[in-house]
């Protein structure tokens, strides 16, 4: 009460900055009669001797949450997915052109080299392992997408949109081995 009366004794104008109505009763004040008051901190001791960290382990908490106080969703595992696929491509592209860079011979000669090899079935295995990542990143990018125009927003949409996109990855993924 002793701030207000000080307020209002040093206050020189009458009107007041806001937009509330001011009631008959109601004293006007100005905003430049306020100041910022530093404050101490409080430095009073806790209530007991027993920190953080051993009050948690003796509730047996965990340090922060994780994944193990979670049920298990589809949506985790697709947002893991989607992440990783992103980190997949980007550690590729990198891998290839350092590759191009440090590599003696030319693509075509390593290429050639592959193929004399006569490994189908590794040759197969590591087109999907290159397709996978491309067609799941390009086509939950396009979910994501349609989630910003505010479609399929209920957790019905999110799940079966999910299921969509992990069986149109997989095809495309499949469709781009075969070439």
């Amino acid at each position: 009460m002793a701030l207000l009366r000080t307020i209002l004794k040093n206050t020189t104008q009458t009107r007041l900055l806001t937009a509330a109505p001011v009631k008959s009763w109601q004293h006007t004040v100005s905003a430049s009669t306020f100041g910022i008051k530093s404050v101490e901190a409080n430095r009073a001791k806790p209530l007991s001797n027993e920190n953080f960290e051993d009050k948690n382990k003796r509730l047996q908490r965990p340090i922060s949450p994780h994944l193990s106080i979670y049920q298990f969703q589809s949506n985790m595992a697709l947002s893991i997915t989607h992440r990783f696929t992103g980190l997949a491509q980007n550690g590729l592209m990198y891998g290839l052109a350092i590759g191009a860079m440090v590599l003696p011979a030319s693509f075509p000669h390593y290429l050639g080299m592959l193929e004399a090899a006569h490994l189908p079935l590794i040759v197969l295995a590591g087109k999907f392992l290159i397709a996978f990542p491309f067609s799941y990143h390009l086509i939950n990018g396009m979910r994501h997408l349609v989630w910003d125009t505010g479609f399929n927003l209920t957790i019905k949409g999110i799940q079966s949109t999910g299921y969509v996109v992990l069986a149109a990855a997989v095809s495309l993924a499949l469709y781009l081995t075969s070439l």
